[in-house]
């Protein structure tokens, strides 16, 4: 692989731990905030706690999930591109089906909402530039085309 294309996975990778742990810093504190009772649960959302719970547990799978691709991509691994891609992949799912659940009803998705304001560690992540999912996208395909451009010519050079 050249050392180009070396230059523009660290740049991933190196971006993506960045803004996960910048978000994962703003989990933290709304999960202190919650649990020491400083944020105020609207009296339409009564199981904000449990869905507080669960998509917060979500987050951080992603989180590390995450991490752990972007770790590789520091280290130049072409490995993690398909890892990455599926998690991409996944998250965007999970985030549309969050947002047709807030529309369950006054209180599953009056809970579901308020939740997903206050446990979102990959806000910063998923919104880079500005537009949704424009970066997890963009950096999702261009490392499948390092991939595929370089995966491709180690195994026709080993053959």
């Amino acid at each position: 692989m050249p050392k180009w294309a070396k230059v523009v996975l660290r740049t991933v990778g190196i971006v993506n731990s960045a803004a996960l742990l910048l978000g994962t810093s703003f989990l933290v504190d709304s999960v202190y905030r919650v649990l020491t009772g400083r944020v105020t649960v609207p009296n339409d959302a009564p199981y904000f706690m449990s869905a507080f719970a669960v998509m917060t547990l979500i987050e951080l799978a992603f989180v590390i999930v995450f991490l752990i691709t972007a770790i590789r991509f520091v280290r130049a691994r072409l490995s993690a591109a398909h890892l990455y891609s599926l998690a991409v992949a996944l998250h965007i799912i999970y985030r549309a089906a969050t947002g047709m659940l807030w529309r369950m009803g006054p209180g599953i998705g009056a809970s579901i909402a308020a939740a997903t304001a206050a446990s979102s560690a990959i806000t910063l992540f998923e919104v880079l530039f500005l537009v949704p999912f424009l970066y997890p996208v963009a950096s999702m395909i261009l490392v499948q085309l390092l991939r595929w451009r370089y995966n491709s010519r180690q195994i026709l050079a080993g053959a």
